[in-house]
């Protein structure tokens, strides 16, 4: 999967009247890019605990949540 330049780039367009440099659209890019394939390695382990080989929005919901849990736990590491 990959983000284009573009589309990060009217991404943070929208958040800002400053220009925003093709790095920086690329770097969200690879960012949301690693961020999505986590997300996704959680949920489909999640959905293969419970038995099912079809991932459902629950699963994402919730290794959205782990993950965020993880994160927590290691920024007062």
């Amino acid at each position: 999967m990959e983000f284009s330049t573009r589309s990060m780039s009217i991404l943070l367009k929208q958040e800002t009247d400053k220009q925003v440099s093709e790095a920086a659209a690329n770097q969200l890019g690879e960012a949301l890019e690693k961020f999505s394939e986590d997300v996704a390695k959680d949920a489909i382990s999640l959905a293969a605990e419970d038995g099912y080989q079809t991932v459902k929005s629950r699963y994402i919901k919730e290794a959205l949540t782990q993950i965020r849990d993880r994160e927590v736990k290691h920024s007062y590491l």
